[in-house]
């Protein structure tokens, strides 16, 4: 296939070539002279670039779709283990809670990266493209922000080099104090949204959870904060149902829970198998299509489907971002089709 591509462009090259005049050709040397001085490349050659870039980027998007096919296959296996252990424990009216959470607990060290970028985050999701990994949840200790309170009250918040104020209302219902909240820490960035019992959970995403390892300084009016300067404010993660370590196995109500919970975890990950199969299949295809229409006017139509198939790919930002790192060459593209 290697062979197959690089003589396409070669060929294409010299037919391009052979056929300008000799006022073109003269004017093609002088280019390749002047290219050195920073003037761009003949439109032909770029085009040759621009095709290498486009198959050498479909290549990236088959590896990378068979990484994160292959940890969703032990994913799948790990979770089919673990309903049947449930399944067993309900008709047996209870069972190891200890060792279904050991099952559990395998899920969360599967790893799915492709050179470095990630692929599955921790809710077995698939990580498409610049929306990233699902966002984690953080309930605040010790402070409900969302309570209802008498008075009004003035808070400022530290969440790394930014700083807001906003006023938490007086004498209102919860509801208004968390639309209050909302709207204050929105200029921060950061989302909240109620945890299950009803008190704010912080929700942040990858670049947020860093910034709150290096604290996140509150103060109030003696409200729901002390007045003062502020103090660092303690946060817990918390899981949503859709993350593994919020399954439970100790009661019967409990494995009724995970059972739903690992069910629809499973018809997810299937879902996304399918997906990438579907995704290996079709660009894999398409590169056998370059490589059967060598020399042909149809390659151009080819590498149109090709890169159809590529956008809609949900690894497209990072292995995108892999080849601007990488400054993809024709010769890397070649090691990639070879492999």
């Amino acid at each position: 296939m290697v062979s197959a591509v690089s003589d396409t462009l070669s060929v294409q090259q010299r037919r391009q070539a052979q056929s300008a005049p000799i006022s073109e050709a003269g004017a093609g040397l002088a280019g390749k002279d002047k290219t050195k001085s920073g003037v761009a490349l003949p439109q032909w050659r770029m085009e040759s670039y621009r095709r290498w870039a486009s198959v050498g980027q479909g290549q990236h998007q088959v590896a990378a779709a068979q990484t994160g096919a292959q940890v969703l296959r032990q994913a799948k296996s790990q979770l089919t283990l673990l309903e049947r252990q449930v399944e067993q424990a309900l008709r047996q009216g209870g069972g190891d809670s200890q060792g279904m959470s050991q099952q559990r607990d395998r899920l969360l060290n599967l790893n799915a990266e492709y050179r470095g970028a990630p692929l599955i985050d921790q809710q077995l999701n698939l990580i498409r493209g610049k929306k990233g990994a699902a966002p984690r949840q953080y309930a605040i200790k010790g402070a409900d922000l969302a309570a209802a309170k008498p008075r009004d009250e003035r808070v400022s918040v530290q969440f790394g080099d930014k700083r807001t104020e906003f006023m938490l209302p007086g004498g209102v219902e919860s509801d208004r104090v968390m639309g209050a909240l909302k709207s204050g820490l929105s200029e921060l960035g950061i989302q909240v949204q109620r945890g299950s019992d009803g008190r704010p959970v912080l929700v942040l995403d990858k670049a947020q959870q860093v910034q709150l390892e290096g604290g996140l300084r509150m103060a109030g009016q003696g409200q729901r904060l002390p007045a003062g300067d502020g103090v660092n404010i303690k946060t817990q993660e918390v899981y949503p149902w859709a993350d593994p370590r919020e399954w439970r196995f100790e009661s019967l109500d409990q494995l009724k829970q995970a059972q739903a919970k690992i069910r629809k975890t499973l018809n997810k990950v299937e879902s996304q198998i399918s997906e990438l199969d579907s995704l290996q299949a079709a660009v894999s295809a398409r590169l056998d299509k370059i490589r059967r229409h060598t020399g042909t006017g149809d390659v151009d139509s080819v590498m149109a489907e090709l890169n159809r198939e590529l956008a809609r790919s949900p690894f497209s930002s990072q292995v995108g971002a892999l080849l601007a790192q990488a400054n993809l060459s024709r010769s890397q593209v070649t090691d990639l089709l070879r492999a």
